[in-house]
Formats: C-alpha cells, sequence, structure tokens
C-alpha cells in the first residue's frame, strides 16, 4: 500500500481496529518504515482520544477505543486525568474576563482575596506549584506515551513476519562482551537511506530456550527499550535476531542484554553485547 493512497479517514479505522488483517499489516509495515507516516499515525491518536473526551464519537467508536485505549488500569487512570484537565480548562475558558488591569497582578490578588498579607504570597505560590506539577505531570506522560509507542513498535518490527519479509538495510554481527577479548567494537554508521538495522546475537551458552528477552540500553543514559519475546534462528547456529529502527539510535555507545526465558516465565542465564553508533 502506498503511504499517498492512506487517508486520515483509513489510518482513523486503522486506530479503532475496523480494518481486515492485510490492511492492517499494510499500515503498519509503512508505521514501521516511514517516519512521516509514524507522524500521522501519532497525531491521529491524539485526535481520536480529545474526540473521545469532547463526545463526538458514536457508540461503538467509543466501545473500540475503550477496548484498545483503555485495557489496563494506568491507561484508565491516564484517560480520566486528560479529561479533568480538559474539563477545567474549559470551565476556565467559559470565566468572563475583566479588561486588562492597570494595576498589578499582586495588587488585584490582595484586593480580591480577604486574606491577611502575610497569606497572600504563600497562596500564589502554591497556585504556581499545581501548575508546575500539572505540566510536570503531561511532559512524563507524553513521554511514557512516546516510549510504549516505540516499544510497541520494536514488538512489531521483531515479529516472525516482519522478520521473513522486510529487509534491512544494515546488518550488525555482535558477540557476547566476554568473549571478545581485544576485538574493535562493532560499529554502525548513520546515513540517510537507514530505516533499519538487523542485530545479530549468537547465544553461546550451552542452554536453550523458546524464547529470549532482549534489552537496549544506550550507555549514559536513561534511554532504554526492552523486546519481552524474541526467538532464536531455527538452525544450528543460535543466532537471535534484533531489529531496531534507525530513528531510535543516536551517536554513543548501546548495550544489549539477551536473556534467557525459562518454561516458567523465569528470567534465566544472559549474554551482554555492545555497539557504537557515529553519524
Amino acid at each position: 500500500m502506498k503511504k499517498e493512497i492512506v487517508t486520515d479517514a483509513l489510518l482513523r479505522e486503522f486506530l479503532l481496529g475496523k480494518l481486515n488483517d492485510e490492511e492492517r499489516g499494510q499500515i503498519e509495515d509503512l508505521f514501521l518504515t516511514d517516519s512521516e507516516m509514524r507522524e500521522r499515525v501519532l497525531a491521529l491518536e491524539q485526535d481520536l482520544t480529545e474526540d473521545y473526551l469532547e463526545d463526538n464519537l458514536t457508540e461503538e467508536e467509543k466501545d473500540r477505543f475503550l477496548s484498545l485505549y483503555a485495557q489496563t488500569d494506568e491507561q484508565r487512570r491516564n484517560v480520566r486525568i486528560i479529561k479533568s484537565i480538559k474539563d477545567w480548562a474549559v470551565r476556565e475558558s467559559r470565566i468572563p474576563h475583566a479588561p486588562a488591569p492597570t494595576v498589578s497582578v499582586w495588587s488585584r490578588l490582595r484586593t480580591r482575596l480577604p486574606l491577611k498579607r502575610a497569606l497572600v504570597i504563600p497562596v500564589a505560590v502554591t497556585i504556581v506549584i499545581a501548575i508546575v506539577l500539572v505540566i510536570v505531570w503531561l511532559n512524563s506522560w507524553r513521554e511514557q506515551r512516546k516510549h510504549a509507542s516505540v516499544e510497541q513498535e520494536l514488538a512489531q518490527l521483531n515479529s516472525p513476519a516482519q522478520l521473513s519479509e522486510v529487509t534491512p538495510q544494515a546488518i550488525l554481527d555482535l558477540r557476547p562482551v566476554n568473549v571478545r577479548s581485544g576485538e574493535a567494537q562493532p560499529e554502525l554508521k548513520l546515513r540517510a537511506d537507514l530505516r533499519i538495522v538487523e542485530l545479530r546475537l549468537p547465544w553461546i551458552q550451552k542452554e536453550r530456550y523458546s524464547t529470549y528477552r532482549g534489552h537496549v540500553r544506550r550507555v549514559g543514559s536513561d534511554e532504554s527499550f526492552t523486546l519481552p519475546n524474541v526467538q532464536v534462528e531455527n538452525d544450528a547456529r543460535n543466532v537471535v535476531r534484533i531489529r531496531l529502527p534507525a530513528y531510535m539510535l543516536r551517536q554513543g555507545q548501546y548495550q544489549i542484554t539477551l536473556t534467557g526465558i525459562a518454561p516458567d516465565g523465569s528470567a534465566s542465564t544472559s549474554e551482554e553485547y555492545s555497539f557504537a553508533v557515529r553519524d
């Protein structure tokens, strides 16, 4: 599917889970490989949330929205908080405002509030702190949404279907840190045509697992992502392939931890790998 024929209406149906498997797969491919399409989808997702909060969805669309975007307690709490903030903003916008005052804000505060002079500053400070806390929470919420979106993209990019159908533009063969000895660290050079990077991680331990968990971390920062379910190649090489979108990589050192998952779901043995990214 070409992105030129993907309309906002079609993307809205995609976000509401109305498309068939073939159409959904085609849009997911575009989401993974095209930054402009990814921005469109995220923006429309925000618009969909706004429509839900403003009661502009049909009953069917409301049910679909809640089933997709309010499944967990945290998601439902985030929706409630956003609605409360939005309702407050609407109420504030409806309050009639007087013409621009000729006196300072502090003078009006002292005049309108029946408070002693000693209480004026603490009240004002409390209001400022409350506003700052709301701004901090909104920024944190946006970062959480962004992080969850990237991890969802990583899960799709590393699904068996994507691994077999989508061709990466760069491949790095890594070795476990503890056996690399004096070998040079593998390096990836970013370039304009680079969209998907494939890392090949040999599992050299005797224990074998049906699934592994990958953890990607940029050294020196809090930036990290988890891939909960990656699998070893079905051959004698025992290589795990992990794919990353190039847009999430920045100059610096990256560390990957690969952990075997036991049949009972518990984490078992691990191997560590590293590589460098250069502009």
